[in-house]
């Protein structure tokens, strides 16, 4: 498939208000002030990424078997010893991607090419070591940007309070003003901003039972539409079905269902746009929803 976005961009960072500034640009559209020295990075989430993929992201799952990120180890896609990307997933889930594509390989996320698959350190016990691989630049520092995909990644935590917030708490470690913060600032004890992270940001919010999409298929669409636009593309139905079905911890029938759907999907998506709307998949008998529990013996 064509990339989402470039893997990498060279993203500046505004002097003033330590906004991350587009790739090329001098000057923050915020407020004028100059940008300071680029930095590699991306836009995160891809704004061109499919929506069941941008939804994962957004409730830090890993995209390919949609549990939470902090439950099991991370890893990140190299080429030639090198990061290829920002953009983290299980490590046993990376691990199958690169081997079920071999030199085919990419990121789910933003297409960037890669031919192994990084384990990241843990936080807790290797804090060092994680650093060393989550810091992307090898600079020994993080921008507002990188610390908070990096956090969402690793710890359990509020990720919409988070990026709201963080942009306010920033500036009290980034003591020198450059928009970023050092690996000491980062890790230190007790007042770091990992540990005040933790503590103030846990993700503590009771989650939403998934509906049966046997018995109820109009509140399981309603569930993974978040959107609210009335229809779902092939990743939306991916998560849902994994999710409903808990079927995360095994991949080989999860790469089964990308297939089956993928094979199938044009027969429910008659206008070619990617996504297939509400009345598709409710139909009686016929609809995306009865095929998809029927294929996959839940009917």
């Amino acid at each position: 498939p064509p990339p989402y976005a470039a893997a990498i961009q060279h993203m500046s960072v505004c002097s003033k208000c330590r906004m991350d500034v587009e790739p090329g640009t001098k000057f923050c559209s915020g407020c004028g002030t100059p940008a300071l020295a680029p930095r590699a990075f991306e836009a995160y989430v891809p704004p061109t990424a499919p929506q069941g993929v941008r939804r994962a992201m957004e409730h830090a799952e890993c995209v390919v078997c949609f549990d939470p990120m902090h439950q099991h180890p991370s890893g990140v896609f190299t080429k030639g010893g090198k990061r290829v990307c920002p953009h983290f997933l299980h490590h046993k889930c990376a691990l199958d991607v690169k081997n079920s594509r071999g030199a085919e390989a990419t990121c789910p996320v933003c297409r960037a090419a890669c031919d192994n698959v990084l384990e990241v350190p843990s936080l807790a016990s290797e804090p060092r070591k994680w650093f060393k691989v989550v810091d992307l630049n090898q600079d020994h520092r993080l921008s507002q940007q990188e610390v908070l995909a990096v956090l969402n990644a690793q710890l359990p935590v509020d990720y919409m309070k988070l990026q709201e917030e963080l942009p306010g708490l920033f500036v009290a470690w980034d003591t020198n003003g450059d928009g970023t913060v050092s690996e000491e600032e980062l890790l230190r004890p007790a007042d770091g901003l990992v540990d005040y992270v933790r503590r103030e940001f846990s993700d503590f919010k009771n989650k939403k039972a998934i509906p049966d999409i046997r018995t109820d298929k109009n509140a399981w669409f309603a569930f993974f539409d978040e959107d609210g636009s009335g229809a779902l593309d092939q990743e939306e139905v991916v998560r849902g079905v994994v999710q409903t079905f808990k079927l995360s911890s095994d991949l080989d029938r999860v790469r089964m269902l990308r297939e089956i759907l993928g094979a199938v999907w044009l027969e429910f998506d008659h206008d070619g746009g990617g996504t297939v709307d509400k009345k598709e998949f409710l139909a009686p008998g016929i609809g995306l929803a009865d095929t998809l529990i029927a294929t996959m013996g839940y009917a």
